[in-house]
């Protein structure tokens, strides 16, 4: 991959994100993936599922994985590394705990999603991603809503 390409989409995901920033030497290796390839590799088990996923940051073997289909000289398409490599900035900072529970993985989607959607206005793209985000929940959330609904909250003595 190009490295002046990916200096300037780790500007970008610093800039936009506020996170600090790492050595272009210490980001992972990009590697381009067919579309059947990402689904083996991310969710062999229920491959039609995620056929909407365009790169990913793997952790375990510390590299970014993209559809090799993406046009790198697109900012709608690169915005999509731009997104990965603000996953490898909140993993030099905060590790594994970026996944350690539902809440946390939706702050860490947001933000990387918020960065994505930065970049694109930057680029004068007007696509935007992450919409789903607005509407996604977790189960404890939904607990919660569910039981507001019934009459009663966790904070309902006549619960405990």
């Amino acid at each position: 991959m190009d490295t002046a390409l990916v200096a300037f989409l780790l500007d970008m995901a610093v800039k936009f994100s506020g996170l600090p920033a790492i050595p272009v030497e210490a980001l992972p290796a990009f590697q381009p993936v067919s579309r059947a390839e990402m689904q083996d590799r991310v969710c062999p088990e229920a491959a039609p599922g995620c056929g909407a996923i365009v790169a990913l940051f793997d952790t375990d073997r510390y590299r970014i994985l993209y559809l090799e289909q993406l046009d790198l000289d697109d900012p709608a398409d690169n915005s999509f590394l731009v997104h990965e490599i603000v996953h490898v900035l909140q993993y030099h900072q905060k590790g594994e705990a970026i996944y350690a529970d539902c809440q946390t993985l939706l702050r860490t989607e947001g933000q990387a999603y918020g960065v994505q959607n930065a970049y694109l206005r930057r680029e004068g793209q007007l696509m935007r991603v992450g919409e789903v985000l607005r509407f996604t929940t977790c189960a404890a959330d939904r607990a919660v809503a569910a039981r507001a609904a019934s009459g009663t909250t966790l904070d309902d003595p006549r619960t405990h």
